[in-house]
């Protein structure tokens, strides 16, 4: 329990997207497919991370700085919190590329296009993400990583980006096979906009830090990137519409 605290303390905006992960996933999705969700997020990207920070397969190379996360919950050198992370991130990309495909509920019924589409949006908030997280020491993430060899964006390597677009592959698969399996009712879906709502809300968390903290050609090519997505999101969902 007090480790537990401990992280709650020293990570509280990860709990508060993992809860609005939560709540936003019962709405949406019901609480099976957001537990599955949960579980396979957090499972997946550990063991990712237990092999990268051991071998450098799938994200390259990286080491964590443990005295700067002294107290928190890990396991196998892996911060819990971490790994638990993967999991808000999924859900919001997965939601995010569902709501571009107004007329499938699940998207399972549109085949495998529309996990890949998760999977790109989920490597785009990486995008975002890691390099400002490579700059923890000027924030209050703390100096928790880092890439030895540096890399190429921002500091960040592209073997990286390769890894994160595997990992959401992997999530994303096997969520859909099982979903196909052990789910027979369409998803609730009460509030679809809130999974725009909710990817949006992670990334302006990440892109306000970034430029809080005088990182203004990240954040502009973060921003920038993000809204030619939306700008082709929002035509794909438009062509369907109107198909």
């Amino acid at each position: 329990m007090s480790i537990l605290l401990t992280t709650i303390a020293h990570r509280p905006y990860v709990f508060a997207f993992l809860i609005s992960f939560l709540v936003i996933g019962f709405l949406n999705r019901g609480l099976g497919r957001t537990l599955l969700f949960l579980a396979l997020g957090f499972s997946i990207a550990f063991l990712s991370e237990v092999s990268s920070i051991r071998n450098g397969f799938p994200y390259g190379m990286y080491v964590y700085v443990y005295e700067n996360m002294k107290g928190e919950a890990m396991l196998w050198g892996v911060p819990l919190w971490d790994s638990l992370s993967y999991s808000f991130l999924a859900y919001a990309a997965y939601e995010y590329a569902a709501f571009y495909l107004p007329r499938a509920p699940s998207l399972i019924r549109r085949g495998w296009g529309g996990g890949v589409l998760a999977a790109i949006l989920m490597v785009l908030l990486d995008v975002a993400t890691d390099p400002l997280a490579v700059r923890g020491s000027r924030w209050f993430l703390g100096h928790i990583f880092y890439y030895p060899n540096g890399g190429a964006y921002f500091g960040v390597p592209l073997t990286n980006f390769g890894g994160w677009l595997l990992v959401a592959l992997c999530i994303f698969g096997v969520y859909l096979a099982l979903e196909r399996r052990l789910f027979k009712n369409p998803p609730p879906l009460r509030a679809p906009w809130l999974g725009p709502a909710f990817y949006w809300g992670i990334l302006s968390f990440n892109l306000l830090i970034t430029f809080w903290i005088g990182e203004w050609t990240l954040g502009a090519a973060g921003l920038g990137l993000h809204l030619t997505s939306l700008a082709a999101l929002s035509y794909l969902r438009r062509r369907r519409k109107e198909s």
